[in-house]
């Protein structure tokens, strides 16, 4: 068991690392998308004579775009990204687009801030997975190499007035631009993150009222089973006891004959407080039907779930139905049974219902344990009740 486990580890990590990749690799696609949109907006500028560059030339800085793409992608493929403190390469690929960018911008004239911009326009976005320190790093590789580039290339004749203004506005996009991105970006998460918990907790109360009982607050019969199928698993596996203890309400269509259903439903809520309060945290109780809860009582031999039951019934002495008939109180019958190997859920529960059927049958008001007897025609042993068993009773529970 524990290498099956350990392998399917293993393979979900190998699978989210392949969605991790596949997804930086569709990064630096978008972002080669945008730097070949604007390469095409470059050549467009230089076929209508704006640009001060030889097509040869210009065909040169195409070709250093499309090879940073393909080693971006390759590095992606071989994995030699998981190697580096940042995987997802997100400074290079800035470099890349900003180099493109930066340098075939320079060569445009009159248009120059139009096709700069729109390049920018596309890095800013692709920018939004830099940290703040990278961010400021990037913004001066491009400054740098803007600088470096005017001064090289046209050191005369240069209109610097418009330069350091370009170089202002540069920076501000550079440094600003994926901040504020950023910063929307998150504003944006917030607000799902705050949907996603309001999601969480609703899914939650709709998960526990589909366990829970309506009317008592308790559990239903299907978080019962659910549970009962865990605890016979769990000691399937290894030496762990439980009980259950079947509690059916004596003559409980007296009261609501005698008091009205709305009085009969609070005994019922009030039933199950008293339960509640009596069973322990790791224990549970649940309403299977009408006046009949189960009680659940975890790592439990049935000698302790009888001192759980006899417990319920002490409780129930405080309990007042009605106002109008103070001293009126509600008893219960209580079938016990403890897990056996082997079992099904379904032959712990009809065995507990056996033992209930005994403890009605003798009178009601009484607790009575299955007997160790694995035998469909066994008869359930009355061992103690709230009241004293009679001889006869005693005698019919043999």
């Amino acid at each position: 068991m524990f290498f099956i486990l350990t392998d399917e580890v293993l393979m979900k990590t190998i699978a989210d690392t392949v969605k991790q990749q596949e997804a930086r690799t569709f990064r630096v696609a978008t972002l080669g998308a945008g730097i070949f949109a604007h390469l095409i907006v470059c050549w467009t500028v230089l076929s209508v004579g704006y640009m001060d560059i030889s097509a040869l030339q210009m065909l040169g800085l195409s070709s250093l775009a499309i090879t940073g793409f393909f080693v971006l992608a390759f590095l992606i493929g071989i994995e030699w990204n998981l190697t580096l403190e940042d995987p997802e390469m997100a400074v290079p690929r800035m470099i890349w687009a900003l180099t493109i960018v930066i340098i075939t911008s320079h060569f445009v004239i009159d248009l120059k801030s139009v096709v700069l911009f729109s390049g920018l326009a596309m890095i800013v976005m692709g920018a939004n997975r830099l940290s703040r320190s990278q961010q400021f790093l990037v913004a001066g590789y491009g400054l740098l190499l803007y600088i470096t580039v005017v001064y090289l290339t046209s050191p005369e004749g240069l209109d610097w007035v418009t330069e350091v203004v370009l170089i202002i506005a540069f920076g501000f996009v550079l440094l600003f631009g994926p901040a504020l991105y950023r910063f929307e970006h998150l504003a944006i998460e917030g607000v799902i993150t705050e949907k996603n918990e309001e999601l969480v907790k609703a899914l939650a109360q709709i998960r526990e009222m589909a366990v829970r009982d309506e009317m008592t607050g308790v559990y239903n019969r299907r978080h019962l089973m659910e549970l009962l199928a865990r605890e016979k698993a769990r000691a399937d596996r290894k030496n762990y006891a439980f009980s259950i203890a079947y509690v059916d309400l004596d003559y409980f269509k007296n009261v609501n004959d005698r008091f009205g259903h709305s009085a009969g439903d609070e005994v019922l809520r009030s039933f199950s407080r008293v339960a509640e309060n009596v069973i322990r945290e790791i224990d549970c109780i649940a309403r299977i039907g009408g006046e009949e809860f189960v009680l659940v009582f975890a790592g439990t031999r049935q000698c302790d779930a009888v001192r759980g039951a006899e417990r319920l019934a002490i409780g129930l002495k405080d309990m007042s139905v009605t106002l109008v008939e103070p001293d009126y109180r509600v008893t219960t019958s209580v079938g016990i049974t403890e897990y056996r190997q082997g079992d099904s859920v379904q032959q712990l529960i009809d065995r507990a219902d056996m033992a209930l059927y005994e403890a009605k049958r003798n009178g009601r008001n009484k607790i009575v344990v299955a007997c160790d007897k694995p035998s469909a025609e066994l008869l359930p042993r009355a061992i103690s009740s709230v009241s004293p068993l009679t001889d006869e009773n005693r005698h019919g529970a043999r």
